[in-house]
């Protein structure tokens, strides 16, 4: 279920996109900024997913099949769907001249994930994936103590001081970072630790607590530092910032320990069963079948109709064009 739900919630953040264009008296700019902060718990989810299902690898395949599976899954898609995004770019949306391109943009665009502006996280994403073998060279009995010692001093080192010493000017000349789990890898291992290991009801409210109180500190320290600055000031934002951290940790929670509770329906567990085999495809077409709407139809953007119910709209487009283009031999390679 989770996976369904990230790539809904990623959905949601792109055709949110009128976010980005700040406006201290537009009406639209406060539903986008609570938007944004309700569903920016995608990509930190989704990197929760990929340690929590990965870091054992070792029990099922050899270290050459995890390589394999993540350049067959991934890294193939991702370079594919990169140059078509770039075509689609070029003749489609007219937003890059053809005479820019050339070696040296093609390759800068791949080795940053900027061919097309949605795939960034492909690129922590294939770091997670170089880091996870190491941290599966760790002994099974011994994971819950170092992976929670290694969290924990990511936590204070990371999040914690930095943001501290930022939100309140403390004006500490704050370098040090835990390389280890700097930015998304960080959540690696936080999805690793609370998928395999029970968390007592107590502390499960604690992270909801904790979550609440970090959306809240996203949304309103973001709009009240917008406001002072005249522009979107990145002091609350950030995946690797303390509300985004606080918030991810306990969405993943809730959806591990109680939401599955609240919808044990047996009609919602066989569509979330039948849509988390096209999540990964959404992640790479979606961006696709969203500027073809919008330029087809028109749309305005700011139009919070518009933000609420187009999400569900292309999710469905998606699926279905998944499914059809998964009939074409050649498609089950590009999306996986």
């Amino acid at each position: 279920m989770a996976s369904v739900i990230s790539a809904l919630a990623v959905v949601f953040l792109h055709v949110n996109g009128c976010f980005w264009q700040f406006s201290s008296t537009g009406r639209y700019w406060i539903t986008a900024n609570m938007i944004e902060c309700v569903f920016y718990f995608a990509v930190p989810v989704f990197f929760m997913i990929s340690g929590a299902m990965l870091i054992d690898f070792n029990k099922k395949y050899s270290l050459r099949e995890y390589f394999t599976k993540r350049i067959n899954k991934t890294l193939i898609p991702y370079i594919v769907w990169s140059f078509l995004g770039l075509a689609f770019q070029i003749w489609y949306l007219q937003s890059v001249l053809p005479s820019n391109v050339n070696i040296t943009y093609i390759l800068n665009g791949l080795l940053n994930g900027n061919l097309v502006n949605v795939y960034w996280f492909f690129i922590p994403l294939f770091c997670a994936y170089l880091t996870i073998p190491l941290f599966a060279l760790i002994p099974t009995e011994k994971r819950k103590d170092i992976f929670t010692y290694i969290v924990v001093l990511g936590f204070i080192i990371n999040v914690a001081v930095p943001f501290l010493n930022n939100v309140f000017n403390i004006g500490l000349s704050y370098s040090i970072s835990l390389g280890v789990v700097s930015n998304l890898l960080f959540y690696t291992l936080v999805g690793y630790l609370l998928h395999n290991y029970e968390i007592s009801k107590q502390k499960r409210y604690f992270l909801y607590l904790f979550a609440v109180i970090g959306l809240i500190m996203h949304f309103a320290g973001t709009y009240y530092a917008s406001m002072a600055a005249g522009e979107i000031s990145y002091l609350y934002k950030g995946y690797a910032n303390l509300p985004a951290v606080l918030y991810s940790v306990g969405i993943f929670t809730f959806i591990k320990y109680d939401l599955n509770k609240i919808m044990g329906n047996l009609k919602v567990n066989n569509l979330v069963n039948f849509l988390r085999n096209y999540t990964f495809g959404i992640y790479l077409i979606h961006w696709y079948v969203l500027r073809i709407i919008v330029k087809v139809f028109s749309l305005n953007t700011k139009s919070i109709i518009y933000r609420i119910s187009a999400p569900f709209l292309i999710f469905g487009v998606c699926v279905l064009i998944i499914h059809l283009l998964r009939k074409i031999p050649l498609m089950k390679k590009i999306l996986p």
